[in-house]
This record gives C-alpha cells, structure tokens and sequence, in this order.
C-alpha cells in the first residue's frame, strides 16, 4: 500500500470549538476535557471582561469557518435580566443557516443542569441564586460555591463527582424538551447534548 493509501485511510479527528458566556462554564468544560479524554476540543473564549452577546454570535460564526463544528453554550438569565432575548433570537435564526453550528442554553443559568443530577424539577428559577439554594439542599453539592477553587481544587473536582449522576441529569434535561426561541418561560439545560 502506498503512502498516500495509508493517509486516505487514516481517520482524521474533528475539531471542536464550545464557546461560553461565563468563567463557571470554562472550569466544567476543562475538567470535562481532562475527566473525558477531549484533546480536540477548544474551550472558548478567555472571558473579556464586558463580553457582550454580539462579540460572542461573531466568535461563534467566525469559528464555525475554521472548526468542524462550533457549539456556543450560554445562560438566558443574563440574557433575559439584561433585555437581550430579541437580539438573542436573531442569532439563534442566524447560526442555524450554518450545519455545523449549534446553539446549547441553560435556563436560567448552570447550576440548573447540576441540580438535574440529583432532582427531577421542570421549575423556571426566578435567578440562578435561586438555583444555587436549592443545589446547596440536595445534600451532595451543599458547600457549592461559583469559584475556581470550589471547582477545581481541594478533593472538589466538580465534573468527577458529577459524573456518577450524569445518565440521571440527562433523562431529567430531555424531558424539559429544548428551547422554543418564542417562549424564554421554560426551564432548560441543553448542555447534556454535549
């Protein structure tokens, strides 16, 4: 067999590019890279500090020219709490002219998909403090807190003590269907498509 047999027959990995609208969702992701064995996944970007809706739509669609598939990942109560849903909706309906982009939400924010793991609820949480009181309550993540150190340190590897509740939080997050762009009043965590 040839040289160039043998490249035509090798199995060229996809590149990933997930981008996220919050410094909690980079922690999960790096750890979910390392737990999963990920190499060829890209988490980002490096959170500006005013990052705003449009830089990241522009993020994601110019990533989606160079990666073999781009999924942007983010949380509506942001979105909601600062009156962006229109200008939300208008990427939504822009990004999915592209097939190898995909929009992921979380409603309200995170935390709703890791309180999943231990709870079937369909609740819409007023704010994601709201979720976070109820996470604290289910007696595994009662010290839970949105820092570095809580994710990543300390015997706290938050991706690997959740993992053993994942088939739960995902049968829990399909039941809650995905987001209808013209109905921002259902909870959400699409991120189990991950």
């Amino acid at each position: 067999m040839t040289r160039i047999e043998n490249k035509r027959k090798r199995r060229v990995k996809k590149s990933y590019s997930i981008i996220v609208d919050g410094q909690t969702e980079i922690w999960y992701l790096q750890l979910m890279k390392e737990f999963e064995e990920l190499p060829r996944i890209d988490i980002k970007p490096e959170l500006p500090k005013n990052k705003k809706l449009k830089e990241l739509f522009e993020l994601a669609k110019n990533n989606a020219q160079i990666y073999d598939k781009v999924i942007w990942l983010l949380d509506l109560d942001v979105i909601i709490e600062n009156d962006k849903f229109e200008e939300f909706k208008k990427y939504v309906k822009q990004l999915k002219k592209n097939n190898n982009a995909t929009i992921l939400v979380n409603n309200p924010c995170l935390e709703f998909w890791f309180l999943l793991h231990f709870k079937e609820t369909s609740k819409l949480f007023s704010g994601c403090s709201n979720v976070i009181s109820e996470l604290k309550k289910c007696g595994r993540l009662e010290n839970y807190e949105k820092s570095e150190k809580y994710y990543k340190y300390a015997k706290n590897d938050i991706y690997a003590k959740l993992k053993p509740f994942q088939n739960t939080a995902n049968e829990n997050a399909k039941k809650l269907g995905n987001l209808n762009v013209n109905n921002s009043k259902s909870a959400k965590a699409e991120i189990y498509e991950l």
